[in-house]
């Protein structure tokens, strides 16, 4: 999406409060002069400030100059560097510049100082030098400037960490990815305390693991075999075949065959085998013995269903062994039999124990997955698509996230994620502190604090590569989630898990508090930023007044409204279950994009300061 159209997006319903910039001796500043008077006094513009100023020589109204502040008292006091209007920025202009602050004129001192001058930012010596230091520490210099621009328009402290926390908080690497680069770098870390807890906290955090809703997806797709007869079972072994998860173009006879030589080489004393597999296992032996009495008991007693047909059922399992001794009996009915069998032993998870084996197993349900989006999209219909959808929808998040009956966002789930991340870490702190009785209360088991924790123990370096950019990611949110005036600001990242696929939801809330501190949910401005597999950017911009509600989409993708107008209805609905009106929903397509990164995106979402945003009609 286009920078351009981000910016119309916060410009087209927003009022920026004026920032007032304190100027400082040695900054350099780039003006436009409004007004002369008397004694080389002069209104000058510097970006969207106005100022009285004594100038050192003439000047002409009408025109922009360089200018460097200069010790005084009163009035600001600017000397004349060049005139912006004669050299427009070229090289030569720049240098005179930078041979102010005695820097050398390269090429990387030079986009530095453009960057300043086109934001409109003071810039002095020591600023300029550690903005040149920290650019070259990292990896994309316009997320870079993205974040030395916040620090100096929001009034952070302007130091190293800072910087790192806020290129961090907006470049393009999620929150998601960090915390399985974590996850993953711990198996070379100690057993710890600290390494156990984490552990345990970030699969609680992760939405879900993609192996195990692979699984999910699969198990949910062998049951719809096993558990049918006719058109259904045949479309879910089709789809089984398909993607790799039962050898393909071989008849149902034969896998049944397969998965019953597998199930008999089996050792069935194995303390780890699944409960489904050892009474499968347990019950064919029987029958094989001849010992179809205890067959029949076992049967019932695991079978929690009073109209199983289990001596039918036992009979016809003495076909598989029949056959086996040489006898021509009806094979197809012991293998149906066996099929029957496998359905009500719950052994459908353990499929891959019998067939391909558990990494394969484990790439089919990932290719079923990223096939159930791919249908998703184009709107299939029919038998296979229904089952694909299904065992799609079975991928869920991870138990310590979900509730029966919430939606995908839930504001329980939020809250949750949000309680996990820690990013009111400092705020027990300091209160731990100013009580001091530090054994009396702790601080609690949050991400931040645990993988602080961590970094103090002295981990691997491996692990300290993957702590510490989540620890910046985290504090640049901090940095980020401040009050401005009278108007508070969240900003934040919350993984979801849609079609098998974890994507993520980039959330800047703002508005007023009520009386009691508490957010007000009845005039507020909400946006939300998805970059998702199919429809890529997406930008939502939600406003709230006197809970009467007007949402703005913004996509690249022309059909987008046309897929979404039958869940209008839906939408309005719900908000109003939750006494909230719907107002309007309009979808904008900005334009082809123009190849800019996330990040880009990201830092203008999050780079949208003081503003009003409580304050528009609808």
């Amino acid at each position: 999406m286009e920078t351009g159209a981000l910016k119309s997006l916060f410009n087209q319903k927003t009022t920026q409060q004026t920032k007032i910039t304190e100027f400082r001796p040695g900054q350099i500043i780039n003006g436009k002069i409004i007004k002369l008077f008397p004694d080389q006094v002069a209104e000058v513009q510097i970006g969207n400030q106005k100022m009285v100023a004594q100038l050192e020589v003439p000047l002409s109204a009408n025109e922009r100059y360089w200018f460097q502040v200069q010790p005084g008292e009163g009035k600001v006091h600017l000397k004349l560097i060049s005139s912006s209007g004669e050299e427009k920025g070229q090289p030569g202009n720049l240098t005179r510049i930078l041979s102010e602050f005695g820097l050398q004129p390269t090429k990387e001192n030079l986009d530095l100082v453009r960057f300043f001058i086109k934001e409109q930012l003071p810039v002095n010596g020591e600023l300029l030098k550690l903005a040149s230091e920290w650019l070259k520490t990292v990896g994309s210099r316009t997320a870079g400037e993205d974040a030395i621009k916040m620090l100096l328009t929001r009034g952070m402290p302007v130091t190293k960490a800072a910087f790192e926390a806020l290129y961090t908080a907006t470049k393009e690497q999620s929150l998601v990815m960090l915390l399985e680069q974590l996850g993953k770098s711990l198996e070379a870390a100690d057993e710890s305390d600290t390494v156990v807890s984490l552990r345990k906290l970030l699969n609680e955090m992760l939405p879900a693991n993609k192996t195990i809703s692979s699984a999910a997806a699969l198990n949910h797709l062998a049951s719809a075999w096993l558990g049918s007869n006719g058109k259904q079972s045949e479309a879910a072994l089709d789809l089984l075949q398909q993607y790799g998860a039962i050898p393909a173009k071989s008849s149902e006879k034969n896998v049944l065959q397969q998965l019953l030589s597998s199930l008999q080489h089996l050792d069935g004393a194995e303390e780890n085998l699944p409960e489904g597999l050892k009474f499968l296992k347990t019950v064919l032996t029987l029958i094989e013995k001849g010992d179809s009495f205890s067959a029949r008991q076992i049967m019932a007693s695991f079978i929690n269903d009073k109209s199983f047909p289990v001596n039918d059922l036992a009979d016809s399992l003495h076909f598989i062994f029949d056959r086996a001794n040489g006898k021509d009996t009806n094979t197809q009915t012991g293998l149906l039999a066996f099929k029957q069998l496998l359905s009500h032993s719950n052994a459908s998870s353990a499929l891959s124990l019998l067939l391909a084996g558990k990494a394969d197993w484990e790439q089919a349900g990932l290719k079923l997955l990223e096939a159930a989006g791919r249908q998703q999209q184009a709107g299939t219909v029919g038998m296979h698509a229904q089952l694909l959808s299904e065992a799609a929808g079975k991928a869920e998040p991870a138990p310590a996230l979900q509730e029966n009956g919430l939606s995908l966002l839930s504001d329980v789930k939020i809250k949750r994620f949000l309680s996990a991340l820690g990013l009111s870490y400092e705020h027990h702190l300091s209160e731990i502190m100013k009580d001091g009785e530090v054994g009396k209360t702790q601080v609690p088991d949050t991400l931040k604090s645990l993988t602080l924790r961590l970094l103090n123990e002295n981990p691997p370096q491996i692990v300290k590569d993957a702590a510490e950019p989540l620890v910046n990611k985290l504090t640049g949110f901090q940095l980020l989630s401040q009050e401005a005036g009278p108007i508070q600001q969240l900003v934040v990242q919350v993984p979801i898990f849609l079609g098998g696929k974890t994507s993520e939801l980039s959330m800047q809330w703002s508005g007023k508090r009520t009386e009691d501190g508490k957010i007000d949910a009845d005039f507020c401005r909400v946006l939300f930023y998805l970059k998702l597999q199919y429809l890529d950017d997406t930008i939502i911009d939600m406003q709230v007044q006197n809970r009467v509600m007007s949402i703005q989409i913004f996509n690249d993708q022309p059909d987008l409204k046309k897929m979404a107008e039958q869940m209008t209805p839906i939408l309005k609905t719900k908000l109003s279950e939750l006494e909230y009106k719907l107002s309007s929903v309009h979808f904008h397509v900005p334009g082809e994009s123009n190849g800019r990164s996330n990040q880009r995106s990201l830092s203008e979402l999050y780079g949208q300061k003081e503003y009003y945003g409580v304050d528009i009609k609808i």
